[in-house]
């Protein structure tokens, strides 16, 4: 095998694997959630169950800064709206991102005062990683009932009331949160088969 077939051969190995690797990151999926306590207690509900939740997906929590925050919590802190018993430190900028790591379920609250027993908090389901790798448990709540070491302590009562004069827009139909990294993905694809192509001949 002459040098121009071995590097053309070499070529079009390296891309294979590139593209493989492409392939695989691509199929994580945004979910953005629009979090806010003015859309009524089954609002989030009816959202989860209509989204399919992945290890490696991506949550986007949507909310203005110094109005909401958003903590992961246990179940019985989701249900009761306690906001002492945090899986996470609160995120208090938004918009606040959560990488889904581990399957099973996972509970969402905004820890200012109300907001929860109003309906803002989530519950999902997460299932086995898009590339069909070993699902990863999820970690165990805490028991302690209090929150992770750094946390700050939820906002007090005194802050401002949320403006009621807010809408919010529907979450985008299932799907379509991830169109551009397909976009992104075929670019590639063909990207790469045009430069195999110029490799070998």
């Amino acid at each position: 095998m002459g040098p121009k077939k071995l590097s053309a051969t070499t070529s079009v190995v390296a891309i294979v694997i590139a593209l493989a690797a492409v392939l695989q990151t691509a199929e994580a999926e945004t979910h953005k959630v629009s979090w806010n306590n003015t859309v009524g207690a089954n609002y989030y509900t009816s959202w989860a169950a209509n989204q399919t939740f992945k290890v490696g997906d991506l949550l986007v929590f949507n909310f203005t800064t110094g109005r909401h925050d958003v903590a992961e919590v246990a179940k019985d802190a989701y249900e009761k709206c306690n906001v002492t018993d945090l899986i996470s430190n609160p995120k208090y900028d938004g918009p606040a991102n959560y990488t889904l790591n581990a399957t099973g379920d996972h509970y969402f609250i905004c820890l200012f005062p109300g907001h929860c027993d109003q309906g803002q908090k989530l519950a999902i389901t997460v299932t086995t990683s898009h590339s069909g790798s070993a699902p990863t448990p999820a970690p165990a709540p805490s028991s302690t009932g209090t929150p992770p070491s750094g946390a700050k302590s939820p906002p007090s009562s005194t802050s401002p009331p949320p403006s009621t004069s807010s809408t919010t827009a529907p979450p985008p139909p299932k799907g379509s949160t991830g169109s551009s990294s397909h976009v992104v993905t075929i670019s590639t694809v063909f990207m790469s088969i045009a430069v195999a192509l110029f490799c070998l001949f």
